[in-house]
């Protein structure tokens, strides 16, 4: 019955059902006779909690709290509860006469999670359809979280992200093979339709430009990349696989984020894209400019097209660009070990 439910619904619903209980002792108490102490023992609760339900009165804050929770309910009446508890509170406040106390969230966010009052908005009700998939083939996280790589070819990532595009119901989906090394795009694929033709497309472009790689493959346990002939397909080229963890989206975390990045450059380069065609163009062209013109930190403001030529026309002596740690992970790792230190003496 509570579980699953908020805490304060949670504790909200233990109260009822212990009212509801002493209740029911009142009511056989006046019909039948039954006697209190005899029917609190057998209910297994204090025949004191009883009598103090009996001969309570509600306090200022109780009474406060159902004048509020009336008008809560008559507001979201009229507006279909349009409101969550931000501009529930807003508008009850609006309403306050001048010397009346102010009302706060946290008091309306509470009555209304007790009460199972909720907005209607529909990104905060979300119908989840999700149905877990049965992988044919799993890989283990070979990669283990280590982004970094000393040369071209040697470890590489994929996904698949989308975008909607404006003005339409239709969705336009990218999928991306990716360097460690250098995060260059060795191959990728646009389509209308997430499927495996999309995952097949990108994989043959990046073999077209690299066709003697034998990199270590990483990606997520999307349906895509779990299919028998996919990983045949790989053995085939001699390429490790390797998948992150389940609900570990960081695993892939250099992935996430050049989709993001490349979303973001796609939206300020060319944002009036409003068709299929014209958003196909628009990530090709997008990523076309993080290659050759979009300047890396890490690569001393090289682009991720300079540091692949570099390494391709001097295979000898291949610079190393390793990522640095950020200090907010260092400091927080240091505090760790420090704790551990205090614990071990």
């Amino acid at each position: 019955m509570f579980a699953g439910q908020p805490k304060q619904r949670q504790i909200a619903l233990k109260q009822q059902q212990r009212n509801s209980l002493y209740s029911l002792i009142k009511e056989c108490h006046r019909e039948y006779k039954w006697s209190i102490e005899w029917m609190c023992k057998q209910a297994n609760i204090a025949r004191s909690a009883y009598y103090k339900w009996l001969n309570h009165k509600p306090s200022k804050r109780e009474l406060r709290d159902q004048k509020i929770l009336k008008r809560i309910k008559e507001i979201a009446e009229s507006n279909n509860s349009l409101f969550g508890s931000p501009k529930m509170t807003l508008a009850l406040n609006n309403e306050l006469a001048d010397g009346e106390a102010k009302i706060y969230r946290r008091t309306v966010a509470r009555l209304m999670c007790v009460n199972g009052i909720y907005t209607s908005k529909a990104r905060f009700n979300k119908r989840y359809r999700y149905q877990a998939a049965r992988p044919e083939e799993t890989a283990e996280n070979l990669l283990h979280r280590d982004f970094n790589a000393t040369k071209p070819n040697e470890k590489w990532c994929t996904d698949i992200t989308e975008e909607k595009i404006p003005g339409t119901s239709q969705k336009i989906y990218l999928c991306t093979i990716f360097d460690l090394y250098d995060r260059f795009p060795v191959g990728y694929a646009l389509s209308k339709r997430n499927d495996t033709a999309l995952v097949n497309a990108a994989l043959s472009a990046a073999w077209k430009r690299e066709p003697n790689s034998h990199a270590m493959l990483h990606s997520d346990r999307g349906f895509q990349f779990t299919r028998m002939p996919f990983k045949h397909e790989l053995e085939e080229h001699g390429m490790p696989q390797s998948m992150s963890r389940i609900g570990r989206c960081i695993d892939n975390g250099p992935m996430e984020g050049w989709q993001g990045l490349i979303k973001e450059m796609r939206e300020v380069l060319y944002p009036k894209a409003n068709s299929y065609e014209e958003m196909e163009k628009a990530f090709k062209a997008s990523i076309e400019y993080y290659i050759n013109y979009d300047p890396q930190e890490r690569f001393n403001g090289k682009s991720a097209g300079q540091v692949r030529k570099e390494a391709k026309n001097n295979p000898e002596n291949i610079i190393s660009y390793p990522i640095k740690q950020d200090k907010r992970y260092k400091d927080f790792w240091k505090k760790i070990d420090k704790k551990k230190n205090q614990l071990a003496q």
